[in-house]
């Protein structure tokens, strides 16, 4: 389903942020502008082609700025936009939802793995 044909303003917000790679991108650049590499090493284990992509569609949505920075060799430096730093506080708020509900999450998640891996060994 395209972006535009969502109604719901969460299941927009989701299309925009969500993800398996977005937030955790969003959570380091807010700790500071990072480089490709230092952002790829923080993300053990994301693929380099998954976060270039990543990175491009949250440049594409204004989430990130991309500085391309004058060094040899060439090195390219991410930071957030005042939109991608505007959704710092929802995620805020998810966090501490997190902390506080974190025995029943932490049950469900168990559960979830569960269910994958009888699922791959089938």
């Amino acid at each position: 389903m395209s972006k535009a044909h969502v109604t719901c303003p969460v299941e927009r917000a989701i299309e925009i942020i969500g993800g398996k790679w977005k937030i955790p991108i969003i959570y380091h650049l807010s700790q500071k502008p990072c480089r490709f590499g230092v952002l790829r090493n923080k993300l053990t284990k994301v693929t380099t082609q998954m976060l270039s992509k990543q990175l491009k569609e949250m440049e594409k949505d204004g989430l990130v700025n991309r500085k391309v920075l004058n060094v040899m060799p060439p090195s390219v430096e991410y930071s957030l936009t005042d939109f991608g730093s505007s959704a710092l506080p929802v995620l805020r708020t998810l966090y501490q939802w997190s902390i506080n509900q974190n025995k029943i999450i932490i049950k469900l998640s168990n559960r979830k793995s569960q269910k994958i891996e009888l699922s791959v060994s089938n």
